[in-house]
This record gives structure tokens, C-alpha cells and sequence, in this order.
């Protein structure tokens, strides 16, 4: 009788504390003179020939600057010094699974942007107000929503 009785408790208790993994995002918003920074995807399976701005997953145990100082490299081919780094924006992504993406800036940088990575097949400047249409569509919400000054933003949006 008592197997019978702490087996379902057991089952019931497991499964309340097994916990909920969010996907972290850590994109870059570097801009310059009004425009911003955005790479064409490529050989990454999602998204390829879509715009967005460089980014990657955030490692077990990396801060959020350190990811923005990886991805810079591996990315974009430049070096972020980690005392420049800010937080940008905040996005919540509900559309499947869950994600959370931070937007991260910098006031400046080392090296040239533009040439092909492993992520990227091209990088481009454009302003803020006309984005391409080609855009992964979470990364323009959170930009969009970053150029009129909001902070954070939800995917898909929710009205009030």
C-alpha cells in the first residue's frame, strides 16, 4: 500500500520540478551615423538569405559580454573591448519553443566589417527607418522596436 501511494507523489513531484530551458539569443546592434549592421544568413539552415543583425547562442557559463565579444569575432571579424558593451534591447520570443534575445551595443570597435564568415555570406549598413525586406522577421520587430526607443518587446507582439 505504500508503494502504491508515494508512486504517484513521486511521478507528481518530478514532474513540478523538472525546469523550463529558454534558447538565449546575443545579437549585435552596432551602428554608425543612423544605420545598423546587418549580416546575410548562410550555410546555417534557418533563415539563409535573410538579413539580421550578427549573432549567436549564449555558452553554458558565458556572460552576455563575453557572448557580444565572441560573436564580434567569429561573426563579424572585429574586436569588441568588453568595457564598451551595453544592452540594447530585450526580446521575449513566444512564437515556439521560447527564446529570449539581448541586443547588445558598443560604442566602438577594432577592424573592418563586411567580409564573409562561417554565419554570414555578406554584411551591409542599413539605416534604422528602412530595413530590407528580406529580414528575419523577430530581428526587425526587436531593431524596429529598439529605433523608436523601447527596451524590450515581445514576439509575436501582444496587444494591450
Amino acid at each position: 500500500m505504500t508503494r502504491t501511494l508515494t508512486q504517484p507523489l513521486a511521478a507528481d513531484a518530478a514532474r513540478h520540478s523538472r525546469h523550463f530551458q529558454l534558447i538565449v539569443d546575443v545579437h549585435l546592434l552596432l551602428l554608425n551615423q543612423g544605420e545598423v549592421l546587418l549580416g546575410r544568413r548562410a550555410n546555417t539552415g534557418y533563415g539563409d538569405g535573410a538579413y539580421e543583425p550578427p549573432s549567436g547562442r549564449l555558452a553554458e557559463r558565458e556572460t552576455l559580454v563575453e557572448a557580444a565579444v565572441r560573436v564580434a569575432d567569429a561573426q563579424v571579424g572585429i574586436f569588441l573591448d568588453p568595457g564598451r558593451v551595453a544592452l540594447a534591447h530585450v526580446m521575449h520570443d513566444v512564437s515556439g519553443a521560447g527564446r529570449m534575445a539581448f541586443f547588445l551595443t558598443a560604442d566602438g570597435w577594432e577592424g573592418e566589417t563586411g567580409g564573409p564568415t562561417k554565419s554570414y555570406s555578406d554584411f551591409g549598413w542599413f539605416p534604422l527607418t528602412e530595413l530590407p525586406a528580406n529580414m528575419i522577421d523577430r530581428a526587425r520587430v526587436a531593431v524596429r522596436n529598439f529605433g523608436a526607443g523601447a527596451r524590450f518587446s515581445t514576439y509575436p507582439a501582444f496587444g494591450m
